[in-house]
C-alpha cells in the first residue's frame, strides 16, 4: 500500500512507497499549489483539489495537468479551510468536505449526463437530529469512501469522516449533508484531541474488505502520527510518528 500526503503548504507531495515504511518517503515539488488530494480507484490517477481547479498528478515528477472543470456559482471552500477530499468508487465522482460546512462533489469529464467536468455544491454539513452531537457545529477535515477498489467501481460505498470539532469519527450521507457520530477517536482506550490537519483514507483489496489509515496530530503534540482506525468504533493505533507537523491531506493507493 502506498501513500502520498501533502506538506509545505500544498507545494510538495510527500510519497511513501509502502506506508509500513514512512521515513523512507521521498519528496516532490509540486507545480501547482493544491489543498487536498485524492486516490481516484477506478483509473489510478492522484487528483489534486486546488483554487477554483482541479488537477491530475504525477507523484513521480509533481506535474499537474488542470481538468479544466468548471467550478458552478457557490462551488467553493473558504481560504484557509481545511479540504476533506476523497472518490466515491460506486459514482467515480469526488466529495470535497471543507471544515467550514461546504459540501461540494467533483464529477469527472467522463461522467454520463450534464455534470461532467465541473464541481457542484449540495447541501452543508450537519449534525442528525437525536445526534449525540446534535447543534454541533462540525469541523470535517478528512473523509473516506469504503469500497475503493483498484480498477473497478464498488456496487457500493459508505462514506466516513473525521470531526476535530467534536474528535469523532462520523458517517457522512453524501448529497444531504447528514453527520451521524460513529464514535470518539480513542488511542489505547483513552478519548484523542485531534487537530483539523492531516488526512484520512480506505484502501480495499476487495469489495467488503476496507483498511483505514488516518495522519492526525494531537493537540500539544508536535509532530503527526500514521495510525490505522477502526471505522466500527473510531479506535486509532499508532504505526509510525511522521517526524512532521506539516501535513495537510492525506491519501492510500493499491493499485490497479
Amino acid at each position: 500500500i502506498m501513500g502520498y500526503a501533502l506538506s509545505g503548504d500544498g507545494t510538495e507531495l510527500m510519497v511513501m512507497d509502502s506506508i509500513t515504511a514512512p521515513q523512507d518517503a521521498r519528496t516532490v515539488a509540486l507545480a501547482t499549489p493544491v489543498r487536498s488530494i485524492a486516490w481516484r480507484p477506478v483509473t489510478g490517477e492522484l487528483l489534486g483539489f486546488a483554487d477554483r481547479m482541479i488537477v491530475t498528478i504525477d507523484p513521480m515528477t509533481g506535474e499537474t495537468t488542470d481538468k479544466v472543470a468548471t467550478f458552478m456559482g457557490d462551488a467553493m471552500i473558504p481560504d484557509g479551510a481545511a479540504v476533506a477530499f476523497d472518490f466515491n468508487n460506486k459514482i467515480d465522482a469526488v466529495r470535497a468536505v471543507g471544515s467550514t460546512g461546504e459540501n461540494l462533489v467533483y464529477f469527472p469529464s467522463n461522467f454520463r449526463d450534464e455534470r461532467a467536468n465541473s464541481v457542484r455544491r449540495f447541501a452543508d454539513v450537519f449534525y442528525a437530529e437525536g445526534d449525540v452531537s446534535e447543534g454541533a457545529k462540525p469541523e470535517i477535515f478528512a473523509n473516506a469512501y469504503t469500497n475503493a477498489i483498484g480498477g473497478i467501481k464498488a456496487s457500493g460505498t459508505f462514506q466516513y469522516a473525521l470531526d476535530a470539532g467534536t474528535n469523532a469519527l462520523v458517517s457522512l450521507a453524501n448529497n444531504a449533508g447528514t453527520l451521524e457520530t460513529t464514535g470518539p477517536i480513542t488511542i489505547d482506550g483513552a478519548p484523542a484531541d485531534i487537530l483539523p490537519v492531516g488526512g484520512f483514507d480506505i484502501v480495499s483489496p476487495e469489495e467488503g474488505t476496507d483498511a483505514a489509515y488516518a495522519v492526525l496530530q494531537m493537540n500539544g503534540e508536535d509532530t503527526a502520527g500514521l495510525y490505522t482506525i477502526d471505522v466500527n468504533s473510531g479506535a486509532a493505533s499508532l504505526l509510525a510518528d511522521l517526524g512532521t507537523s506539516d501535513i495537510a491531506s492525506f491519501a492510500v493507493s493499491s493499485g490497479l
